[in-house]
């Protein structure tokens, strides 16, 4: 099944694919475009699907695993690694977890959280792809819109 239903000849997939464990996120071949840092970090894939990490998360670069918690600046800056990463896996685990990763052996992983959303994804650009939603639910699982 494939969340939301429309326009499937764009180039590249613009639906969410579910598969048995998980999401298939409409991110691949895509280049992340812009980083924005507040109290959560935020991928943007080419200006129009918004990537919002909003608790702590494992980002792996140049061969390093990280710890970045979003509320703590000195964790932050290894996000910039990130800009102009091409999306080579995106999926969204039904228990919660957010898994991507991008050229060059960069990935990042997002476990869900017991009492808030750990991530949400949302983009599109009517009439050209379709909008979506997606995030983790509170104590697992995904909310699909």
């Amino acid at each position: 099944m494939s969340y939301p239903l429309g326009m499937t000849d764009v180039g590249l997939d613009p639906l969410i694919r579910e598969e048995a464990t998980h999401y298939v996120l409409p991110l691949v071949g895509r280049e992340v475009d812009q980083l924005c840092i507040d109290y959560a970090v935020t991928l943007v894939v080419e200006g129009t699907d918004t990537v919002r990490l909003e608790s702590p998360f494992t980002l792996h670069v140049d061969g390093t695993t990280h710890v970045v918690d979003p509320e703590r600046l000195d964790t932050v800056a290894i996000v910039l690694q990130l800009h102009r990463a091409v999306v080579t896996r995106a999926e969204a685990g039904k228990d919660g977890s957010l898994t991507i990763a991008f050229d060059s052996d960069r990935w990042l992983r997002v476990d869900p959280l017991e009492d808030g959303e750990a991530w949400e994804i949302g983009g599109g650009l009517p009439p050209v792809t379709p909008s979506y939603f997606i995030a983790a639910e509170p104590g697992g699982g995904v909310r699909l819109s």
